[in-house]
């Protein structure tokens, strides 16, 4: 009984992950504020999960810290995890000179 509870719990959690739009940080003023963004990864996706939706990045940080934190850009938006998981999508107002 309580196996059966624990995959019915399982499942409608995996169910909601799929569903849920990313955390996006954007910078109006140079500050930043969290939004909702329609297709970008999702907190708790894997790495392979955004290869799969959104192909290789343009480019991968170096991870640093503990736990291991690692950025990835594309075009319009960066993705930061934790580990291989999603902890952040990301955008920044301006140019792609302006970005660290």
């Amino acid at each position: 009984m309580r196996t059966a509870a624990s995959a019915l719990v399982l499942a409608l959690f995996a169910g909601a992950m799929a569903t849920a739009s990313a955390d996006i940080l954007r910078s109006p003023e140079g500050g930043f504020t969290v939004k909702e963004r329609e297709g970008a990864p999702t907190r708790g996706q894997s790495q392979s999960a955004v290869i799969r939706q959104h192909g290789e990045p343009e480019q991968r940080h170096a991870t640093v810290g503990d736990p291991p934190i690692t950025r990835w850009d594309y075009a319009d938006f960066s993705v930061f995890f934790e580990g291989e998981y999603v902890l952040h999508s990301a955008v920044r107002n301006g140019s792609r000179a302006d970005r660290p």
